[in-house]
């Protein structure tokens, strides 16, 4: 016989009590890397979308 699955628990976090130093610390270093890698993927879509645009503009060039 199979044990019953553990439900997921719902709500909110059953922390209580302020954050201690070290969790404050390691939330801004997660908030920072999350910060550069949103900054890193919209370089990354801004260059494609020069180069779609380029790429469209040569072919409109070389079709003529």
């Amino acid at each position: 016989m199979h044990r019953p699955l553990r439900a997921a628990r719902g709500g909110f976090a059953r922390a209580a009590g302020a954050p201690s130093a070290a969790l404050e610390r390691a939330a801004v270093m997660e908030r920072g890397f999350v910060t550069r890698d949103f900054r890193r993927v919209g370089v990354v879509l801004a260059i494609c979308i020069v180069l779609l645009v380029a790429a469209g503009i040569v072919e409109g060039l070389l079709v003529r």
